[in-house]
């Protein structure tokens, strides 16, 4: 019996199944979401940024204006938050501050002007908290007299009781944004105040190597929409239910590097890069060049414009923090693609697949699927459920961002880098040629190359992927290209 039991599980494959987006493609220029695209172009055409750096910026300040007001059902049952977190690593100079300030600048407009109001609030608060303090210690004073004297205080009892349920409320804060918080302020603010939030920053070190992303399986359960016990030392633990929270970090190469030195194991373990969308765009410096003199906002203001109306409903939650949220549903057709890419992405994750050893990551990417077509059709206004050109929008951008995620997180062996860079040269140095001596490679080659280890393991790579062939002539070892054509 026991032999049963571990006999492999034969593949099947799913009927209801879609071709994946090919590997390694460009970040999607078009996208048929008017609002977003055209702030985008507008922001890429003056700022000169990477145009994914622009575009994650954009989306993260959408998620954070949307995320406390709907959910995603998405086609298999399920319904989960509209929260994001994204992690995009580009050096100094890149101009992030700049984007970020575009893109949540309307954000941090409202979020000023609420402050405005919550310290005028505030102050009210403590003035009557101050005399409340000064009425319970008058009342406790002369109850305590009472007690001393042996005599009843029961008209003071009454107004000690009535004073206690009349305690001023603390008003509670709009606070949206978070840049250079802890774990533990990160999740008081959910609790008192709005429990919606994003954790932003343009110079991610301070992220990376402060203590915001100290709880990961807390930061994983938010993502998730679960409810997390927050325990305490000093003041009574509370629970945090239904809380939102989006991330997006903006870090340079090398502050990205250290946090994995330090805590890649733990941070990778734990399933928290797999949520996120990824990107490590190339640099436009060198590139930036002034076209005319005219610079004009007119999208980027409508953008901000549309996350200002999106952000009046979220007022409302310093209320009524459980205030009961939309639901998106998909249409038909979106719905019937969206399972057909879950399959395909299941299947990939079969060994030798595209997923092969990132199954943390493929398994949350239909999630993010749903989640950012979701928030497309939030944002641009779009009427009725998710439609398929919606979420094809949302599967082309989040598998570049998975593209990403690969590179980043699952890079290949050294001797596939290796052999990709060779095959590359030989291409150039053999055109108009039908072989090559290994010496020559060896002698004019990749200068990393020139080791015989090192370009042996590549050629060996090289021709295990049919792409070459090696043959003796006389003494001397040749090496020929095999063509597509011939293949």
């Amino acid at each position: 019996m026991s032999q049963f039991f571990n006999q492999p599980i034969p593949w099947q494959q799913p009927q209801n199944y879609a071709p994946l987006p090919g590997r390694g493609g460009f970040f999607p220029h078009y996208m048929p979401l008017p609002l977003l695209s055209a702030a985008v172009d507008e922001a890429q055409n003056n700022i000169k940024a990477p145009r994914p750096l622009i575009f994650s910026t954009a989306l993260a300040a959408i998620a954070v204006a949307v995320q406390g007001l709907f959910d995603v059902r998405k086609p298999n049952g399920q319904r989960v938050p509209l929260s994001l977190m994204l992690l995009t690593i580009a050096n100094s100079g890149e101009r992030k501050s700049t984007v970020e300030n575009v893109f949540l600048g309307a954000i941090r407009t409202v979020q000023k002007q609420q402050n405005l109001i919550y310290q005028t609030a505030l102050n009210e608060w403590k003035t009557e908290l101050h005399i409340w303090e000064t009425k319970k210690k008058a009342i406790l004073k002369s109850i305590h007299k009472k007690a001393i004297q042996e005599e009843p205080s029961d008209d003071e009892d009454r107004r000690f009781k009535a004073l206690e349920s009349a305690k001023p409320t603390k008003p509670k804060q709009f606070k949206l944004l978070y840049e250079d918080a802890t774990s533990e302020a990160l999740f008081r603010g959910l609790h008192q105040d709005l429990p919606t939030a994003g954790l932003i920053s343009s110079e991610g070190g301070g992220v990376l190597n402060g203590r915001a992303l100290n709880d990961l399986s807390k930061q994983n359960a938010l993502w998730s929409g679960d409810s997390i016990t927050v325990d305490r030392v000093s003041i009574e633990s509370y629970v945090l239910a239904d809380a939102r929270l989006t991330v997006s970090i903006m870090a340079q190469e090398s502050a990205f590097q250290n946090y994995m030195e330090q805590r890649g194991e733990q941070s990778r373990g734990s399933g928290l890069w797999a949520r996120f969308l990824v990107c490590q765009p190339w640099s436009t410096q060198g590139s930036r060049f002034i076209e005319n003199g005219t610079v004009s906002s007119d999208h980027c203001d409508k953008f901000a414009a549309r996350l200002v109306e999106l952000l009046q409903p979220n007022m409302a939650l310093l209320k009524d923090p459980g205030r009961e949220k939309g639901v998106i549903h998909f249409s038909p057709e979106a719905s019937e693609q969206w399972l057909s890419i879950f399959n395909a992405i299941e299947v990939e994750i079969r060994p030798n697949g595209r997923f092969a050893g990132a199954g943390d990551h493929a398994s949350k990417l239909a999630d993010n699927i749903a989640r950012v077509a979701a928030l497309f059709h939030c944002f641009e206004g779009f009427e009725g459920d998710i439609s398929l050109s919606t979420v094809n929008a949302a599967i082309s951008l989040c598998f570049y961002y998975s593209d990403e995620f690969m590179k980043l997180f699952m890079p290949p062996p050294q001797e596939e880098v290796d052999a990709n860079e060779l095959y590359s040269w030989l291409q150039r140095a053999m055109t108009g040629r039908i072989n090559i001596p290994k010496n020559h490679v060896r002698q004019s080659g990749p200068n990393k190359l020139r080791s015989n280890g090192r370009l042996d393991r590549a050629l060996e790579v090289l021709r295990q992927q049919g792409r070459i062939y090696s043959f003796q002539q006389g003494k001397t070892e040749c090496i020929s290209l095999i063509l597509l054509s011939l293949i």
